[in-house]
C-alpha cells in the first residue's frame, strides 16, 4: 500500500516521508508529504474521518489500496482533531530523565527525535520561552504544531513533552495552556527582592513583616544539622534562612497563583520552579525555603533549577571548578530527596561536557536538562559548510548587532573579539567559542534579517541538517550517560 501512494504523490509532485506511514485505526493511515518546502499531513481512509483545508477539493480514490486520499495543513484546529481522536499530544513526563530540545526554527524536532533513539530519555520536544518566540515572531501554538509535525514525520509513537519555558507572567502562561503545553516553567527572576537595595534596619523591619508561613519554616529548620549519605553534613543558617525568605516570599506568592490557574485549567502537567537566573548561587537555605514554603501551600512542583556555582554562558562549556560545582551539586540532590517528590534541573544545559557525567551520577539518573542553541547553532554549522556567502552575511548582521543581542543573554563576549573580515577558509572557525557565542545569541536579528535565505540552504540540505542536530544532541547524551 506504502508503495501505491507514494506512487500517486509522487506525481502530484510531492515528498513523501516513508517513516511517517503508520496506522492510526482499523480504517485510517496518516503520513507526512512535503511540496514546495511545505509540509503537510496526509490521511488515508475509508471511512468518512476528515480534517479542516483539504488540499484537494475531493478525496481521491485509489483503486489499487480500496482507500480514499487526502492532505491537510496541520493547522492548530486540525490538531486538537488529531488530539481528541488519537491522542496525538504532548504529555507530563514518566520517565527518571528528561530532555528538553528547544527547536528556535521549528525545522528539526524529527532530529531530535532520532538523537534520543538509543536512549531512556522522556524528551522534551517542543520548548520555548516567551523571549525566543518574540524572537523568531512565533507563538506557543506554532511552536507546538512544529513539534507534532516532527513526530509525525518520523513516525514517532513514544511519548514526548512540551514546555513553556521562562514564564514570569499570567499573559504568557494562558497562552501556553491554550496551545496545549505540558510542562510549565516558571522562571521568578524578576520577583526576587535584591537585599543590596535596602539598609539594615529596613532589612529588619522586613523580616519582622514575613507571613506565617515563611516564619515556620525559619524555627523549624534554623540551626538544623543534615547528614548525607557520605557522612558529609550541613547546618542550616538562621541568619541565611531569613536571607532566602526576604528574598523569595514575594515569588512564592506569584507559584502559588499559578498553581491554582493550572489546577483549575490543566488536567496533567509538570512544574518547574526555576531559581537559576538570580544574582547568586542558590544556597542550602534557599533551597529548604523555596521547597518547604511550596510544599506547605500544597504546591506539588515536578523539578527545582538552582544556580549553581560557575558560570553557565550560552554555547561553551561549563566555566568553573567543577569539584566545587559537585560538592553544591550533592547538597541540592540530597535535599530534594530529603524533601522529595521532585528532580533537579540543569538550565543554559548546552555543551556544558564537563559536567554531564557529574551530574547525571550524583543525580542518580533522575534529572532534567535544558538546551536550545545547541540546536540552532547546528544550522549555522551546516550554512558555513554549504553557502559561506550567507554565512559571511550572517557574522557581519551579528557583529553589527552584537550590543542589543546581548542585552537578552549573558556572555562575555565583546565586538573587539571579532575580526571585521571573517577567514571563511578557516574550517575550525565556527569552533572558536566567541563565534558559537555570537551566532547563539544572535539568532532574532538573523532570522529578522535573512530567514528566507536560512530557510532555503536548510530545506534544500534537510537530512544533512537532520545529520548535525542529530549528532550534537547525542554526543550531549554519550556524556550524560557513559558509565
Amino acid at each position: 500500500m506504502i508503495n501505491k501512494v507514494a506512487e500517486y504523490l509522487s506525481g502530484e509532485g510531492f515528498y513523501f516521508y516513508e517513516k511517517s506511514f503508520r496506522k492510526l485505526s482499523e480504517d485510517i493511515y496518516i503520513f507526512v508529504v512535503k511540496k514546495a518546502n511545505e509540509k503537510s499531513i496526509g490521511l488515508l481512509t475509508q471511512g468518512d474521518f476528515t480534517l479542516s483545508s483539504p488540499h484537494f477539493t475531493e478525496r481521491k480514490y485509489l483503486k489499487e489500496t480500496g482507500y480514499y486520499l487526502n492532505l491537510y495543513p496541520l493547522t492548530y484546529e486540525n490538531f486538537v482533531i488529531l488530539k481528541d481522536k488519537f491522542n496525538i499530544a504532548p504529555a507530563p513526563c514518566d520517565k527518571k530523565a528528561s530532555f528538553g530540545m528547544g527547536d528556535r526554527l521549528g525545522l528539526v524536532t524529527a532530529a531530535h527525535i532520532r538523537a534520543v533513539e538509543n536512549y531512556d530519555v522522556f524528551p522534551v520536544l517542543a520548548q520555548q520561552s516567551p523571549r525566543e518566540l518574540m524572537k523568531t515572531h512565533r507563538s506557543f501554538k506554532e511552536a507546538i504544531l512544529k513539534a507534532i509535525l516532527g513526530v509525525l514525520e518520523e513516525g514517532y509513537t513514544g511519548k514526548f513533552g512540551a514546555d513553556a519555558d521562562h514564564i514570569k507572567d499570567e499573559n504568557y502562561l494562558m497562552e501556553a495552556i491554550d496551545a496545549g503545553y505540558t510542562m510549565y516553567t516558571l522562571d521568578l527572576s524578576d520577583m526576587l527582592v535584591k537585599l543590596s537595595d535596602y539598609t539594615e534596619s529596613q532589612l529588619k523591619e522586613k523580616a519582622e513583616k514575613l507571613n506565617i508561613t515563611s516564619k515556620r519554616i525559619i524555627e523549624r529548620f534554623k540551626g538544623k544539622k543534615f547528614v548525607m549519605p557520605t557522612k558529609e553534613a550541613f547546618t542550616v543558617s538562621e541568619e541565611e534562612l531569613y536571607k532566602s525568605a526576604l528574598t523569595y516570599e514575594k515569588a512564592m506568592d506569584f507559584v502559588e497563583k499559578v498553581y491554582g490557574i493550572l489546577k483549575d485549567k490543566v488536567k496533567n502537567f509538570d512544574l518547574e520552579i526555576s531559581i537559576d537566573e538570580g544574582d547568586k548561587d542558590t544556597t542550602v537555605e534557599d533551597h529548604i525555603f523555596v521547597a518547604e514554603y511550596l510544599h506547605e501551600k500544597g504546591i506539588d512542583f515536578w523539578s527545582l533549577a538552582p544556580k549553581f556555582p560557575g558560570e553557565f554562558q550560552k554555547a561553551i562549556d561549563y566555566i568553573g571548578d567543577v569539584d566545587k560545582f559537585a560538592v553544591e551539586l550533592k547538597k541540592h540532590q540530597f535535599l530534594s530527596r530529603e524533601f522529595g517528590g521532585y528532580k533537579l534541573s540543569l538550565h543554559s544545559g548546552s555543551d556544558k561536557f564537563s559536567i554531564y557525567k557529574v551530574f547525571s551520577e550524583i543525580t542518580e539518573g533522575e534529572f532534567h536538562i535544558k538546551t536550545s542553541g545547541t540546536s540552532w547553532f547546528q544550522a549555522v554549522n551546516l550554512i558555513f559548510e554549504k553557502d559561506k556567502e550567507l554565512f559571511k552575511e550572517l557574522y557581519q548582521i551579528a557583529l553589527y548587532n552584537l550590543e542589543e543581542s546581548k542585552k537578552a543573554y549573558k556572555v562575555l563576549i565583546d565586538k573587539k573579539d571579532f575580526p571585521e573580515n571573517i577567514n571563511l577558509e578557516d574550517s575550525q572557525i565556527v569552533s572558536k567559542p566567541e563565534i558559537k557565542q555570537l551566532f547563539h545569541i544572535s539568532y532574532g536579528v538573523l532570522l529578522e534579517e535573512r530567514k528566507k535565505q536560512i530557510f532555503e540552504v536548510l530545506n534544500k540540505y534537510e537530512e544533512e541538517h537532520y545529520e548535525f542536530v542529530r549528532k550534537n544532541i547525542e554526543n550531549h547524551f554519550k556524556e550524560i550517560f557513559s558509565k
